[in-house]
């Protein structure tokens, strides 16, 4: 789950003072509604879960433990699907997928101020990529037009992707930055509310 080279962002923001007082969840600003807050939290009791097995499972037969216990909680819609290279997949809400792109091409803007305020409270860059990266020696140009989806990403890596039929988040950061990064494989820390706040985008 790369950022795809040569993608201009949408926005990047730093700041972290979206939240007024009175509205500490982006799920309640922006789909008008209160969020539930779960006593136990998906994404925590996956990284939790992780951790206590150690290395001694695969990805493919962690995912496997973790589907064959069926004791993860669902949140905010969201339910656990696999686990690779430390990225979490997650099944989504049903979605009307006009709410999403009207037209062949760019996700609503609607969608993309819900994704904009959320970037911003978690000090992420959002982006709109293409679905299929087009060939350098052999563009697709149609391909090339096709945006269904949206990424919210540091300098180094994506955190999430939001696709109306998927929910992708990295819970653990990129390994293959080892570069950049002393603590690659260690867990992204993302705050608790993470879920809540990305259910707006699943909203209405």
């Amino acid at each position: 789950m790369s950022i795809t080279a040569g993608i201009a962002p949408i926005a990047t923001f730093k700041s972290k003072g979206l939240m007024s007082e009175s509205c500490n969840s982006i799920v309640t600003c922006a789909a008008g509604e209160p969020s539930s807050r779960p006593s136990t939290h998906l994404l925590h009791t996956i990284r939790a879960t992780r951790e206590s097995v150690g290395e001694g499972l695969n990805d493919d037969e962690f995912t496997r433990l973790l589907l064959l216990e069926a004791v993860l909680p669902t949140e905010a819609g969201f339910t656990f699907l696999s686990f690779s290279g430390g990225v979490v997949t997650l099944s989504v809400p049903q979605q009307n997928l006009a709410k999403w792109y009207p037209d062949q091409g760019w996700v609503t803007p609607e969608k993309e101020r819900i994704a904009k305020a959320i970037a911003q409270k978690y000090g992420l860059s959002l982006c709109e990529p293409p679905d299929l990266v087009s060939s350098f020696r052999f563009p697709d140009l149609q391909q090339a037009d096709v945006h269904h989806h949206l990424e919210l990403a540091t300098r180094r890596e994506t955190v999430v992707v939001a696709h109306p039929k998927y929910l992708k988040v990295r819970l653990c950061r990129d390994a293959d930055h080892r570069a950049f990064y002393v603590d690659a494989g260690k867990p992204l820390e993302l705050g608790p509310d993470l879920l809540q706040d990305l259910a707006g985008l699943y909203r209405g």
